[in-house]
């Protein structure tokens, strides 16, 4: 299988090794963020992404993890 946002070979689960490396980053710091900001997983989303710091990478994952989150959000809405 490949990567969801490369097509690289997977590593684990949805990801190749770089992005898989990115996602944990990601996932590790939206604690610290939601204590901090009381931020929502979706707001986190956006605003790293916005960010100029976050690495590329984490930005592909970023791109993914939020597309997926509006297509999920659009599944929903149509089964109301």
């Amino acid at each position: 299988m490949k990567c969801k946002v490369c097509n690289r070979e997977l590593n684990d689960g949805r990801f190749c090794i770089l992005h898989i490396n990115a996602y944990k980053n990601i996932c590790e710091k939206f604690a610290v963020w939601q204590s901090a900001c009381d931020v929502s997983w979706s707001q986190y989303l956006v605003e790293i992404q916005k960010n100029s710091l976050t690495g590329v990478w984490a930005k592909d994952v970023l791109k993914y993890l939020i597309e997926e989150a509006n297509k999920d959000d659009s599944k929903n809405k149509e089964n109301l």
